[in-house]
């Protein structure tokens, strides 16, 4: 099984707290799109793959919502037709992009699964965030899409934002009317060379406490249970049949490719990262003859770096580790490599025994996942 995703570097703003690669000039999207589809032309006659093997497409930005409904066709019609078990097709969506129009092309076109970027229902964030829409534009994407025929609708909350107007469990309260099926909610982070980034480094933008942000979490945690979203990953939430098939590619180790400029890719023994810059990606996609010597970074993951990456990812899940699973991939079991660290972990319930060999942390310590998986990690 693997999962494509494709990269569409394109937004109309820069959010204050976002990394991720974009550009906000869209006078190259028609190159952009050429070149999306040729990468992808290369990379099946470089692969030769199994399309029957082909169980998602995700398409992450970037905004994909503001690409043109042209450039996806082309990049669908070239995978569907020959990938008759893919589950699910993803587009990231804004709700600012969202209308009755778009929504049925998208249908149309094979996307099957929208995840629309609420952020926040208060607006005195949305607006700190840079972001460009309402609290009421989310609201009405989300009910449109819904109207439109999308069955599987998912969205994204940020908790640990500064200076609320809105109480944080009002905002879920607004969540859990909307006809969603799935969430994702992340905390804020401060990277560098953002906006954020640059006011905390300047000390002129203070953000929140740890004490606060937990707090948060466990509020969101109570919250999605009572409403009937099961947690079966630390940021992530669904209802039954809701689960994202394609993020969980991911955490399961499963190979995938990386389409686009930015974008991420692995075969299963290495990791590759697409050249960030798009004037470059489109130089060279123009000039290329084969997949060979495209413009990207490639790691090689040895066998300590997938052992510690299969632990920090399936400890970030419900459905947790099972040690002879270790013990047959990697001639190593976590409890048998730090004895001392697991066993303590043990005994403070920051781990816990779900089934005959298999552990996971426990819901109301997930806010500590990495740093406990850390302290398991192998040198």
């Amino acid at each position: 099984m693997f999962g494509i995703y494709i990269h569409i570097p394109f937004c109309r703003t820069a959010c204050h707290y976002c990394d991720f690669h974009f550009s906000t000039n869209t006078q190259t999207m028609g190159e952009m799109e050429a070149a999306l589809v040729k990468e992808l032309e290369l990379r099946i006659q470089a692969d030769q793959p199994d399309f029957n093997a082909l169980q998602s497409i995700y398409f992450g930005g970037g905004t994909p919502s503001l690409f043109e409904l042209s450039g996806l066709r082309g990049l669908l019609t070239r995978l569907l037709p020959h990938a008759p078990n893919c589950r699910e097709v993803t587009l990231e969506a804004n709700p600012e992009d969202v209308t009755e129009e778009r929504l049925h092309a998208w249908l149309e076109m094979g996307i099957n699964r929208l995840s629309i970027g609420l952020q926040s229902f208060d607006q005195k964030q949305l607006d700190w965030m840079n972001r460009q829409h309402s609290a009421e534009d989310a609201t009405q994407a989300v009910q449109l899409a819904a109207d439109a025929g999308f069955q599987h609708i998912s969205a994204d909350l940020i908790y640990g934002l500064p200076s609320r107007t809105v109480p944080f469990r009002e905002e879920i309260n607004r969540f859990v009317a909307l006809p969603v099926d799935h969430l994702s909610a992340y905390i804020l982070t401060v990277e560098d060379r953002t906006v954020l980034g640059n006011r905390v480094e300047r000390g002129i933008q203070p953000i929140p406490e740890d004490g606060d942000v937990s707090s948060e979490y466990q509020i969101l945690c109570q919250a999605m249970s009572a409403e009937g979203f099961e947690h079966y990953e630390v940021s992530n939430w669904a209802k039954p049949g809701g689960r994202a098939v394609h993020n969980q590619h991911y955490w399961s180790g499963l190979p995938y490719w990386g389409i686009g400029p930015g974008a991420h890719g692995f075969d299963g023994a290495s990791r590759y990262a697409n050249v960030a810059n798009n004037p470059k990606y489109i130089k060279a996609l123009t000039a290329a003859t084969s997949a060979l010597g495209l413009p990207r970074e490639i790691e090689t993951l040895s066998p300590t770096d997938r052992y510690n990456e299969s632990l920090m990812t399936g400890l970030r899940t419900a459905k947790g580790i099972e040690l002879i699973d270790f013990a047959k991939q990697f001639g190593l079991r976590p409890d048998v490599a730090e004895p001392e660290v697991w066993g303590r972990f043990l005994n403070q319930g920051l781990i816990a025994e779900i089934g005959a060999g298999r552990y996971r942390i426990p819901e109301s310590r997930w806010v500590m996942a990495d740093a406990i998986a850390a302290e398991l990690f192998v040198a």
